[in-house]
């Protein structure tokens, strides 16, 4: 038995040399001053040296002196080396030099053997590092541009501690970004909104929609720091990475627009008022005289027809008589004609109704843009007296 065991242990020996030069990934051996004793075929490859003009040089023709390590490559494997298996499992990182002179990154392991031997496994890093180098420039793109969007930019974890604060968002609520990174998100909202939001964010996690209009179902409010509640539009957004999710918020101050749209509703509604309620009849138009808008004073000059908006003014159906004045239809289309171009104009026309006969008077008024283009025409009437 003891013969057969002595004649597996050279066969066992050339299996592990094997297995090793044949490893894919690139391994040497270093005594501990460094000198390289072995490397196998990926190192061969890797740094392009052949084992004859690498063995029994110092390990620094492949990984020289770095300015920004105060150590040099051997005191830094012999430490790493010493360091419990836990830690030997880490790579360091190292600028190398391959035979063509290149610098080229490669991540380094290493261990020792019980003859104090390093065992140094090598990987080349380049293109690891190119792509974390472009993936770090891109966030950073994105950061800036979403730090200085005209929206205001609020993103939150998991437990909806805020993690993203952007410059309008600052300008917005009043606070700086340091003061609410961390903090919970409901510190923005009003009192009132705060009990609600965690099921409105979780109701939204487990959609399948990536976005959604947080103004869906009602009216968003923000509040300042001065203690200001005011309305916002805002959109939502979730990405889950590595069984996080990140909510943001893109968040817009809609406080003038509210004002805006407030001062043309009560615009509207005094136009409404002073038109509806005018004595004399009145018809707003468009340039080529179809009815806008028409008072009721107007349509009390009108019998049967109630269809209105669109149509000429002239084809309405007036009270009246073609016997009276027959020429009444054709006198409106000139002055609205006239108008067309920007020319103001009256005219006199009769109408029948109730028994009586009415004389009214047609002022028809262009209405002009910045531009001087004619955008509306105005015609107004007033009724006049016949002579006693």
């Amino acid at each position: 038995m003891a013969d057969a065991s002595r004649d597996t242990e050279p066969a066992a020996a050339a299996l592990a040399a094997a297995i090793v030069d044949n490893a894919p990934e690139a391994i040497i051996v270093a005594k501990p001053d460094g000198e390289i004793e072995f490397l196998n075929r990926a190192a061969v490859g890797l740094f392009g040296y052949a084992p004859a003009e690498a063995v029994g040089q110092n390990i620094a023709m492949l990984v020289p002196p770095d300015p920004h390590r105060r150590a040099d490559a051997v005191r830094w494997l012999r430490r790493w080396a010493a360091e419990p298996l836990g830690e030997q499992s880490r790579y360091l990182d190292f600028l190398a030099r391959p035979k063509d002179g290149r610098e080229m990154y490669v991540e380094v392991r290493v261990a020792q053997s019980g003859d104090e031997r390093f065992i140094i496994t090598v990987r080349d890093d380049t293109v690891r590092r190119r792509d974390q180098i472009a993936l770090k420039e891109a966030n950073l793109r994105a950061a800036r541009i979403l730090l200085v969007a005209e929206d205001a930019i609020v993103s939150c974890d998991d437990r909806q501690a805020i993690t993203f604060f952007n410059l309008k968002a600052e300008s917005m609520f009043g606070y700086r970004a340091e003061e609410v990174l961390g903090q919970p998100l409901t510190m923005l909202m009003p009192p009132e909104a705060r009990t609600p939001h965690p099921a409105f964010v979780e109701a939204f996690r487990a959609a399948a929609s990536p976005s959604r209009m947080m103004s869906e179902r009602q009216e968003i409010k923000g509040l300042r720091r001065s203690g200001e509640i005011f309305p916002l539009e805002a959109a939502i957004t979730k990405v889950t990475l590595a069984g996080e999710t990140t909510f943001t918020a893109h968040l817009r101050d809609i406080t003038a627009r509210k004002a805006a749209q407030a001062s043309l509703e009560e615009s509207e509604r005094r136009f409404r008022a002073l038109f509806d309620h005018a004595v004399g009849p009145m018809a707003l138009l468009d340039p080529d005289g179809g009815v806008l808008e028409i008072n009721s004073a107007a349509r009390a000059l009108t019998i049967g027809d109630q269809h209105y908006f669109g149509r000429p003014l002239w084809t309405l159906p007036w009270l009246g008589s073609p016997d009276i004045d027959s020429d009444a239809i054709e006198r409106l289309k000139r002055a609205i004609a006239a108008a067309h171009v920007g020319v103001g104009a009256n005219e006199t026309i009769q109408l029948e109704g109730d028994g009586r006969v009415r004389t009214i008077a047609v002022w028809v008024t262009p209405i002009f843009d910045a531009a001087r283009k004619v955008i509306y025409i105005l015609a107004e009437g007033h009724e006049q007296a016949l002579p006693g």
